[in-house]
């Protein structure tokens, strides 16, 4: 049986085909993409690279980002990490690069929309700093994802390994985000894997990416808004809580000592009819064909409520599934002081606007997932 999510009535909750306010299916325009392959990769044509080389680069990049830059990093290695506006709002999400340059030398990756805003910062924090910093020219490296979820032949680093020596990559690192996320590696522009499974697009690796509740970029991310915690970048190994002082910090490691992050970023899942069970990961259905809420939707329950409180805010999604900034309390099991009642269930409800015709409006169910790397908790995770 194939999956249908229709949008609902906001006053009767059935279908919207049943009612009298609308009777066609609202559709995407674009297909959705395919799940990803058990073991593939994909060049992520949304991301960029910056060049930071000089004497001074890991200095430099030690005060401004939330990951620890070792004065003396391991050649071709990477870490994940963040820069931070002085209120400790996350400006960009990043993987860091040593490119093992002997006068010091970095690749920075970035949401690709964001690589002109991320080199202004650099320079404005520049000064006397011995550094240079190019944006890198389209196709001159690519940023590639590989992955693998089941491995019965061979332990995972060692078929790591095998990749790095058939594919020549000289620049990558594990990525730490989550379990199962797989590698990074940066190639050549021309430059295609031949041992690293099939080729997926980079529609396929955000569903990937999704499922497993990880954020990326500022569309998911919010510029000067979203908090490196609710982001889950104190699980995801993008804070380093006993490195020395860095843009940001001060908001930061106070609400880590705090002990209480009351929103986080969780994959989720939309659906029609009965209420779903929560399980780990979200369940995605390429052939699933609705439009999705704009950004920062509200998320309320569906039982009418004299005083109705937001349980949360969409971010971004693809086909039946995305990322929404949930209230613990309210939309998990066992969060907090609150708990979650099995009968309670989530609504989003937003006008679509189309052309020659009034607008609509339009509600889907919602279902919170935790991931099995999250703690069922909502603290900010100990420093070990």
């Amino acid at each position: 049986m194939v999956f249908s999510l229709q949008p609902l009535c906001t006053r009767c909750s059935r279908s919207l085909v049943k009612s009298c306010l609308f009777r066609r299916p609202l559709t995407t325009t674009t297909a959705n993409p395919l799940p990803p392959p058990a073991s593939g990769h994909a060049l992520l044509t949304n991301r960029h690279l910056i060049s930071l080389t000089g004497h001074d680069a890991s200095h430099f990049l030690q005060g401004l980002t939330t990951a620890n830059i070792s004065l003396s990093p391991i050649p071709g290695t990477g870490i994940y990490s963040a820069f931070l506006n002085a209120s400790g709002r996350v400006l960009h999400d990043v993987f860091v690069y040593s490119t093992g340059e002997e006068d010091g030398g970095f690749l920075i990756e970035v949401d690709k929309d964001e690589v002109d805003r991320l080199a202004t910062h650099l320079r404005r924090y520049k000064l006397r700093a011995k550094i240079k910093i190019r944006v890198l020219d389209e196709g001159e490296l690519g940023v590639w994802s590989i992955w693998r979820d089941v491995i019965q032949d061979m332990p995972r680093s060692a078929w790591a390994d095998k990749i790095w020596r058939a594919e020549n990559a000289k620049i990558g690192c594990i990525d730490p985000r989550a379990p199962g996320m797989g590698w990074r590696a940066i190639l050549e522009g021309d430059s295609r894997l031949q041992e690293a499974g099939d080729e997926s697009s980079v529609g396929s690796y955000t569903v990937r990416r999704m499922m497993n509740g990880i954020s990326e970029g500022q569309k998911e991310m919010i510029r000067e808004i979203s908090l490196p915690l609710e982001c889950n970048m104190d699980y995801t190994s993008g804070v380093d809580f006993r490195k020395g002082c860095y843009v940001g910090q001060e908001l930061t490691i106070r609400t880590h000592h705090t002990g209480v992050v009351r929103k986080r970023i969780l994959p989720v899942q939309l659906y029609d009819g009965e209420p779903r069970v929560p399980k780990a990961l979200p369940v995605y259905d390429p052939k699933f064909s609705s439009s999705l809420p704009p950004q920062g939707t509200e998320i309320f329950k569906t039982k009418k409520d004299p005083k109705p409180r937001s349980a949360g805010k969409w971010l971004a999604g693809i086909g039946n599934i995305g990322l929404a900034l949930c209230r613990l309390e309210t939309m998990t099991d066992g969060w907090l002081s609150g708990q979650r009642r099995a009968e309670e269930e989530f609504k989003m409800e937003w006008t679509e606007l189309a052309e020659g015709e009034e607008g609509r409006k339009i509600a889907v169910k919602i279902l919170a997932h935790v991931p099995t790397w999250l703690p069922v908790s909502g603290t900010a995770k100990p420093q070990s």
